[in-house]
């Protein structure tokens, strides 16, 4: 999957929990994490031809990762959207 929204740059988001996450491309179909506060690896999010994502690390809840694969995939705003709506 390629990026739609930083073409391939690493990024630094910030996710609900008041988390800041570095997000850097690896070689693979998949984006390495780090927590940028605390300097430290915290997973991986891979995705398939189809833009479906996984989790491959124990650090972020289910709605972190959510957040995370949304911020990546260009879908952030939908998902701002849908909370809203909520």
């Amino acid at each position: 999957m390629r990026s739609k929204l930083f073409k391939e740059q690493p990024k630094t988001a910030q996710i609900s929990t008041e988390r800041w996450v570095r997000i850097l491309p690896d070689t693979g179909e998949g984006y390495r994490l780090f927590d940028a506060m605390q300097e430290r690896y915290i997973g991986r999010i891979l995705f398939d031809a189809d833009d479906n994502w996984i989790y491959d690390g124990t650090v972020l809840n289910v709605y972190e990762q959510e957040e995370i694969a949304g911020s990546i995939a260009g879908h952030q705003k939908e998902m701002d959207q849908l909370i809203q709506d909520l």
